[in-house]
Parts: structure tokens; C-alpha cells; sequence
């Protein structure tokens, strides 16, 4: 790459989004579950882009292209979002499409989270302000926590396939760990998009209270122990 090439790509802006991963088990289950879906889709005249597993993620906010000196802002405080977070599990079960209902057809096809934990509400919440301490303005979006499968390109044959997904609405794919927040970026081109961490933050837990008294047992005799 000529130096002219390379000053190019560094001015080139980044297309980012916060994220929590999943775990590598969690995520050859919903490969498995994919592929059976996409075997059911395939007696179908449905059309839709199937989301390669190394993809699987949840997004927290999605923030688009953006210049890499604001990018670098949102990776220094990024720390931020991971403040007082405790590693927490995600349950992903059941499957949906969006929209629901209305007058748009689905255009997504999507795994949920079941009973999602608190501390997933409050680290998108840190990551809120993260965005807010780089100046930009919080993306107002609705937050379903979710893996996007696919994406519809078509709806035709969609009523037979939603029938055939009767089968797995309920699937109980598995429990994952989260242990970091990511901002993960978005490399668009040949192909189906690649998502990669661009900065990374692990959690970091509330630190116990020393000055709590300690509880002492008793024994039989009623003494302290």
C-alpha cells in the first residue's frame, strides 16, 4: 500500500455500533438452529441473507459512519460503559420476525433473549452516556436485545415459512456469558458485511463495601462464633 493509499484509509470513516459477543457454545447452537432454518426456508420460494455465525451479535446502539478521531473519544471512555457492570448471562430463546405485525411485511428474522437481566438495561445506559461524553447524540432506537439470523429479501413464500417456524419458536438455544462491552465495527464491500472489535472493555464490578458488619454465626451454645 503507497503512503497516499494508506493516509486514505485512515481518514476513511469507521462504521461502528456497540455490542455485547457470545459465547463460542451459544454460538454453534444458533448456527445449528440456522442451518435448520435455512434447510425449512429452502422448500420455500422465500429469499433471505443468512447471517454467518462468526457474525452473531447483540447490538446496543448502532452509530453509523463516523469520523476516527470521534471513534478514538468513544474507545477512551469506553471503560465508562463497563463501570460497576457485573458479568451477567444471557438466555437466548424464541424466535420472532420484525416487524410483528402491521402494514410492512418481516423483514428480519431474529433470536431473542429471555427475561433479559438488569444489568444489560444499565450497560446500555453507560454506553448512552460514552456517546454523549464523545458529543455525539444518543441514536433514538427501540432495544429488543436479539441475534439478527436473517434478513428477508423477499416475502414470497414468507406465510409458508412462518408456518414451518412453528417448530422452533420455542427452541432454548442456550445461556452465554458476557464478560465485556465491545465497539464492534461494521466493514462493508465484497460480500455479506464483517463485524470485528474495534476497542473492547471489561467488565469492572462494584467493589464490596468493607465497612458492611460482618454476620457472625452462632453456635449451639448461643456464643458467637
Amino acid at each position: 500500500m503507497t503512503e497516499q493509499e494508506s493516509s486514505h484509509s485512515a481518514e476513511r470513516p469507521l462504521r461502528l455500533f456497540f455490542a455485547v459477543e457470545i459465547t463460542e457454545e451459544v454460538r454453534a447452537a444458533v448456527a445449528t438452529l440456522s442451518t435448520r432454518l435455512q434447510k425449512a426456508a429452502h422448500f420455500t420460494p422465500l429469499r433471505a441473507s443468512w447471517v454467518p455465525a462468526e457474525s452473531f451479535h447483540l447490538t446496543l446502539y448502532f452509530l453509523g459512519n463516523l469520523e476516527r478521531a470521534r471513534a478514538e473519544v468513544l474507545a477512551r471512555n469506553l471503560p465508562r460503559a463497563a463501570q460497576g457492570i457485573s458479568p451477567f448471562i444471557l438466555d437466548f430463546r424464541k424466535l420472532g420476525v420484525f416487524p410483528p405485525e402491521g402494514p410492512k411485511p418481516p423483514r428480519v428474522l431474529w433470536l431473542g433473549v429471555h427475561r433479559p437481566p438488569e444489568a444489560l438495561s444499565e450497560l446500555r445506559r453507560n454506553c448512552a452516556t460514552v456517546i454523549r461524553a464523545a458529543g455525539l447524540e444518543v441514536p433514538s432506537q427501540d432495544f429488543s436485545p436479539h441475534l439478527t439470523l436473517a434478513r428477508f429479501r423477499s416475502t414470497k413464500g414468507l406465510a409458508v415459512f412462518r408456518r414451518q417456524l412453528r417448530e422452533y419458536e420455542n427452541a432454548k438455544v442456550g445461556k452465554s456469558e458476557v464478560r465485556r462491552v465491545v465497539l464492534m465495527q461494521s466493514i462493508t464491500g465484497r460480500g455479506p458485511a464483517r463485524y470485528e472489535p474495534w476497542a473492547a472493555a471489561d467488565f469492572s464490578p462494584p467493589k464490596p463495601d468493607l465497612h458492611t458488619p460482618i454476620a457472625h454465626e452462632e453456635d449451639e451454645s448461643g456464643d458467637k462464633k
